[in-house]
């Protein structure tokens, strides 16, 4: 039986997979409030929160690229189902975990199947999705994600204040089964016919095509310092910040990063448009711009009102930086090597998770926070002027010839 055309693919499958993205974001959102409010309530410790963050984006640096590897060689499906089932098998061993290394041990663990799922789902919608709609599809995409995680984190944080902060994890643990059963029965095989398999001289393995492309190279580098701002900002500090300094309780700060996601949520599609119709720079150099200043934001004081502020300016840059890098990368990756490009380009995702929440977090214990901030900032606008002016243009009125 043969393997459905990509846009055939694609008719059958945006609904199932879009509601993937909606239960994959909707238990990582409780997990993302969960995870840093744990790790400081059994070590009173910021630096040992960043640690965890930082710890755990470790095992996706290499298992993105290696995922991309496979998912060219035998599919786009089993890579899907195999990351949900790694993460929920971790949820269900940190429900019952009761220390910081135990914890920290299953969350390594997980992470394995979060890069799974996250470069092999990539991968998957770019099988599906043509350059000229790529923008608004994966715009839907992220919607769907983001209503998740508006969501998650509210639900989240009833569970932690009623419950306790193990409920958190018990619930993520649920939603990957969702995802599992959904993508078993209802989404098909993506690849198109032909892809993994050996042409006559060529030789298998890694590519060193992508380091070749100044626009791919640049594009990393933005990914990466987006990386580094959601996971070392929004996922390790502002949680901790809330609590330290503005001296509220868990349910508030479940409701200031839904209030983040539902700003996201809002503007995804309309960015998706102006991705498509104007060009990726016209969403990603902005988008960068605004992260940057929600960055410096938060240097003017722990006060609940500023983070709130703070949030939805960068609710608004994740909406149209965190869509765009996706889409840019999967203009930039040639039908058969989507999986080996857009592996490379979790990689450098992996790189910006890594060292965000570790630097960010040694810079707020050891030094102040608003070193922690600047240094955020700073790094968004340099590289928010690098794709302005170095990195070419792929869709819109903007594309090259």
């Amino acid at each position: 039986m043969s393997t459905p055309s990509p846009r055939r693919a694609g008719a059958l499958t945006h609904g199932p997979i879009f509601f993937s993205f909606f239960t994959w974001g909707f238990g990582t959102g409780a997990q993302n409030l969960g995870r840093p409010l744990f790790a400081f309530a059994v070590t009173g410790n910021v630096f040992l929160v960043g640690v965890l963050l930082a710890s755990t984006a470790i095992p996706r640096v290499f298992t993105g690229p290696l995922t991309g590897f496979l998912a060219d060689r035998f599919g786009r499906k089993p890579l899907v189902i195999l990351g949900p089932v790694i993460r929920g098998l971790s949820n269900v061993g940190q429900f019952l975990a009761d220390d910081y290394v135990t914890f920290l041990v299953l969350e390594m663990i997980g992470q394995v199947g979060v890069a799974m799922w996250g470069t092999s789902s990539n991968v998957l919608m770019s099988d599906v999705t043509q350059r000229e709609t790529r923008g608004r599809m994966l715009a839907l995409r992220q919607m769907s994600m983001r209503l998740g995680f508006v969501l998650g984190p509210a639900a989240g944080g009833v569970l932690a204040a009623v419950f306790g902060l193990q409920s958190v994890f018990l619930l993520n643990g649920l939603s990957k089964i969702v995802i599992v059963v959904v993508v078993l029965l209802m989404v098909k095989e993506t690849r198109p016919e032909g892809v993994g398999q050996r042409r006559e001289g060529e030789r298998r393995g890694f590519t060193l095509a992508p380091f070749r492309d100044r626009t791919f190279l640049v594009l990393a580098a933005a990914t990466a310092a987006f990386a580094m701002s959601n996971a070392g900002v929004m996922q390790t500090l502002i949680p901790v910040y809330a609590v330290d300094v503005a001296k509220v309780n868990e349910a508030a700060v479940g409701g200031l990063i839904s209030i983040g996601s539902a700003v996201t949520f809002l503007f995804a599609f309309p960015n998706g448009v102006i991705a498509d119709k104007y060009g990726r720079k016209w969403s990603l150099v902005p988008g960068l711009m605004l992260l940057s200043t929600a960055s410096f934001a938060l240097m003017l004081g722990g006060f609940y009102a500023v983070l709130v502020v703070a949030v939805c300016i960068k609710g608004l840059g994740e909406a149209m930086a965190m869509g765009t890098t996706q889409t840019y990368a999967m203009d930039v990756a040639p039908p058969d090597r989507r999986g080996a490009y857009l592996g490379l380009w979790t990689f450098s995702q992996s790189v910006g998770a890594t060292s965000g929440p570790l630097l960010l977090a040694g810079l707020y214990n050891y030094l102040f926070p608003n070193a922690a901030f600047a240094v955020v900032g700073v790094t968004l606008l340099g590289v928010g002027l690098l794709v302005a002016f170095v990195a070419r243009e792929t869709a819109g009125r903007g594309r090259a010839p």
